[in-house]
């Protein structure tokens, strides 16, 4: 981790215990374990995310008041080794961190995930699964035609020398060339007979409510959509409110109960 990183970073307030993995193509993943719930939420960030990024940590806290949350960050973040994908290979990440969660003794492993972790949650879902439960925040239904300027932005980081130099020097790091894959609306049908909760903020600057909907016109039941007026893009939502909503919706759908 560079150490702009470790200045913006948080250190948790509740007892959390570090830990290593490695994915089946051997990159190293380091995360958080927090909370002793009986059900286990994997807890994924988005792109220029980092799992003790200091506004995403207040939110994992409150999560841990309901579950055992287990954080990490994503290749080519943080201090994961690898190379960020986007979060097509991320879903090899999710499956560690589950199998981990697994291992110790969880019967119930339920994952969220915001924007690139959004996408990342409906692919280890749809393409491995072994999960009860998948949350997936403002997350795009395509990889494509979105003309936001935020996304301009993106692609501009992303697709530049100019722009890859300061993610490296912001230390992300991101492969060289990007994979096709198949649009998250593409793979989300797969995921039934898991419970999927789809959240969407109705004033995402990154990508607008119509993705959320194709989601979950795609998705199969047992879903749930909910659409908020003023939420933002993934963490811009994280609030203690929300994770308590999370942990009603997301219990209750394991208990059979719609909240």
């Amino acid at each position: 981790m560079t150490l702009q990183l470790r200045l913006r970073s948080r250190g948790y307030r509740v007892p959390a215990e570090p830990f290593l993995a490695a994915t089946e193509d051997r990159v190293r993943l380091a995360g958080h374990r927090l909370g002793n719930g009986a059900t286990a939420l994997v807890f994924c960030h988005g792109f220029l995310g980092w799992h003790r990024k200091a506004r995403l940590v207040p939110f994992q806290e409150q999560l841990a008041a309901h579950f055992t949350v287990y954080a990490f960050d994503f290749r080519g973040h943080g201090a994961s080794g690898g190379k960020s994908t986007f979060g097509v290979d991320e879903a090899k990440d999710i499956a560690t961190v589950v199998g981990l969660a697994r291992r110790e003794g969880h019967e119930r492993v339920v994952t969220l995930g915001g924007s690139m972790g959004g996408i990342a949650v409906i692919r280890h879902a749809a393409l491995v699964g072994g999960v009860d439960g998948v949350v997936s925040v403002s997350a795009p239904a395509r990889w494509e035609g979105h003309d936001s300027e935020a996304v301009r932005r993106m692609v501009w980081l992303t697709a530049t020398p100019a722009g890859r130099w300061l993610l490296r020097a912001g230390g992300v790091r991101i492969a060289p060339t990007w994979q096709r894959a198949d649009d998250p609306a593409e793979l989300v049908e797969r995921i039934a007979p898991t419970p999927l909760l789809i959240v969407h903020g109705r004033d995402d600057h990154y990508f607008n409510e119509e993705n959320a909907w194709l989601l979950y016109r795609r998705a199969r039941e047992p879903k749930r959509l909910l659409l908020a007026s003023r939420f933002g893009h993934a963490e811009d939502g994280y609030s203690h409110a929300f994770a308590d909503r999370v942990a009603r919706e997301v219990l209750g759908a394991l208990a059979g109960v719609r909240a």
